[in-house]
């Protein structure tokens, strides 16, 4: 695995895509995908299809994260998702729309981690749009200051521009809740603008200006109240939605259901929504925002540290967790002004990686993680900081540490100094002026000038002070071989190639092997031997690529360009390393028929699992013609240029 290097053409990401594809248990096994910033999301039928050690060890892939609660994979990619994603829905088709399984998870902490995740996945989408907001405040501010008046035109449209985002953010909310709950997108759109609509608003103003608290819908009693920028209110809403409709479904007959669903899902959920649901997301959002204000009154300085340990201990294995927590941000910044706690922990959780990142390109002499860490340094500067997390923090034990301690500091300090941001979106450098805000906080903004440079000392010294191993990113330039005679640092194909056994022992064709996967040949070209030993050699001469913690999977570029994979047993992965020992690493030259591993039989014997040495030619496609033959282990697949 070599993290988020770009793809050199779209060949290559319908190529990774296929790979993913396969790994994840083939296109039918598949019943949702979407993507965020940096990971594809595929909810899959069954998880025991799913080939997670190919994942992770799959060029392109960052890492990986299974919620077996919820059936949902997520394959962090990092900067260049969106390639991989059109190229994954290019082959399954759009299945963003497509009903997922559901899956309860076991006790009180199983389902605080499912609604964590269905947050998570409302929230996701409609990030954009919040640092959109950021930004045109950031942009309000600097016109300001170059002279323009704030009661000019333009500002005055700016900031219309800059509050739409947030005044409709519960129609929003009702379409990705929609999606989530596999219900009518449009409709819940239409019941989640009813309760923004300005002749409600105006009504409600209108009426506890006289003194009045409620009024009444069908003679219910209704509590007037206003719901613009609200996030519980939309999705209680249309998740009850969800289940009318599915109701409406069986009892409406198929001649009328066109006209009348639609006509009585709506009039059914204003009657339960206004008076009922809306209410009850206004007292949940209030006891949040309370909790809030007791942590800001009684410990302060100890709130943003407390969420930055969990999220760097217990939350690292619930990856997008904190857009379930943007509803606390959302509730401060509508009633205070100002967020003090989410945008917060954003800050020091995403400006340290970038410190890291880049404190690490500057000290490794390692060519192939230079080419990960500056990257994914500038991405975490700009807000993303997954591809320093998952292709550098969480691979290197001791800069995860740095990490930690650095930003646990920063939020520490953070909380002490009453850190505020006065908009969402000021974990990135160029919304760093959110800190300042409308009114000019200037206390405000040196202090976060001041943990920001914290931050930064913190990050180098830590680094720089600190012995690490990145002998996991190999030593060669980047993923390429090294050049050998007859080929070439593009890895084109220059001429034939001849793959030989890696083992002694009885031959498998590829029809014949024990696993869907190959023997279909969905991953290239392959077949197998059934060792007579415990050793497996290179069936080409080359270089290696990868090896695959587990042990069970290495990678070679061969010399004349061919791709090659030994994959020693059959879900051997469960062993996890475990009766295997390897002899080679990334960037280490081979020649055909040098040892690279070896296996202790006895223990596969003991474990049930089938030792059957799978040899696969990765990229058939590069070649006019390639043929199996068994009668000469030297060159079992020939592949004509």
């Amino acid at each position: 695995m070599r993290g988020d290097k770009n793809m050199s053409n779209n060949s290559n990401f319908d190529t990774l895509a296929t790979t993913i594809i396969t790994l994840l248990g083939g296109k039918e096994n598949l019943e949702f995908v979407n993507h965020c910033a940096t990971r594809l999301r595929v909810n899959v039928r069954d998880l025991s299809r799913v080939n997670q050690d190919g994942l992770k060890s799959t060029k392109g892939v960052l890492g990986l994260s299974v919620q077996e609660t919820s059936k949902e994979v997520q394959v962090i990619i990092g900067q260049t998702i969106e390639d991989v994603f059109s190229a994954v829905q290019k082959q399954v088709g759009d299945l963003k729309g497509s009903k997922r399984t559901s899956s309860s998870g076991k006790g009180i902490l199983g389902k605080f981690a499912n609604f964590l995740m269905m947050m998570a996945g409302i929230m996701s989408p409609i990030i954009p749009a919040l640092l959109a907001a950021g930004l045109l405040g950031v942009f309000i501010l600097v016109l300001q200051w170059c002279g323009m008046a704030a009661d000019s035109s333009t500002i005055t449209i700016l900031t219309n521009l800059q509050q739409t985002i947030f005044y409709f953010l519960p129609v929003y909310i009702g379409y990705t809740a929609a999606k989530k709950f596999d219900t009518e997108p449009v409709l819940a759109m239409v019941l989640c603008a009813f309760l923004v609509y300005p002749g409600w608003v105006d009504m409600v103003n209108t009426m506890t200006a006289e003194g009045q608290t409620f009024t009444s819908y069908f003679g219910i009693p209704t509590m007037l109240n206003t719901y613009n920028s609200s996030v519980i209110q939309p999705v209680l809403a249309v998740f009850v939605m969800s289940k009318i409709d599915v109701l409406l479904k069986k009892v409406l007959p198929v001649s009328v259901r066109h006209v009348l669903k639609p006509f009585l899902l709506l009039l059914i959920m204003s009657a339960i929504t206004l008076p009922l649901l809306a209410p009850l997301g206004a007292f949940i959002t209030n006891y949040i925002y309370a909790g809030m204000v007791w942590v800001r009154n009684t410990v302060p300085w100890l709130g943003v540290f407390a969420i930055i340990l969990f999220s760097s201990t217990v939350g690292v294995f619930m990856p997008g967790f904190h857009m379930a927590l943007m509803p606390i941000a959302m509730a401060s910044i509508a009633d205070a002004g100002y967020d003090d706690l989410i945008n917060i922990w954003f800050y020091c959780c995403t400006l340290t990686p970038a410190f890291v990142a880049l404190a690490v390109g500057l000290k490794t002499k390692n060519k192939n993680l230079k080419s990960i860490a500056f990257p994914a340094s500038l991405s975490a500067f700009f807000g993303i900081s997954e591809p320093t997390v998952y292709g550098i923090n969480y691979k290197m034990p001791k800069i995860y540490g740095v990490y930690m301690v650095t930003a646990l500091t920063a939020g520490l300090i953070s909380g002490i100094f009453g850190l505020k941001s006065y908009g969402f979106g000021a974990y990135s450098l160029t919304n760093v002026l959110l800190f300042l805000g409308p009114d000019k906080d200037v206390s405000n903004f040196i202090h976060a000038l001041i943990v920001l440079a914290i931050m930064a000392v913190m990050s180098f010294v830590g680094v720089f002070a600190t012995k690490w191993d990145d002998s996991i990113y190999g030593e060669d330039d980047d993923d390429t071989p090294v050049a050998l005679p007859g080929t070439t640092d593009e890895m084109v194909v220059t001429g034939d190639a001849s793959i030989a056994a890696p083992a002694e022992g009885t031959y498998v064709a590829m029809k014949d092997i024990q696993d869907e996967i190959f023997s279909s040949g969905a991953l290239g070209t392959c077949f197998g031997m059934k060792p007579s030993n415990n050793v497996i050699t290179s069936p080409v001469t080359g270089i290696i690529n990868s090896v695959a913690p587990t042990k069970h999977a290495i990678t070679i570029y061969g010399s004349n360009g061919e791709q090659v994979m030994v994959h020693i047993g059959l879900d051997s992965v469960k062993l996890n390393g475990m009766g295997i020992r390897t002899f080679v690493k990334p960037g280490m030259k081979v020649r055909a028929g040098e040892k690279i591993a070896e296996y202790k039989k006895a223990m596969f014997e003991t474990e049930g699992i089938d030792d059957t040495v799978i040899t696969i030619l990765l990229n058939p496609d590069a070649y006019k013609n390639v043929t199996v033959d068994d009668s000469d282990m030297k060159s079992v697949i020939k592949a004509e240029k």
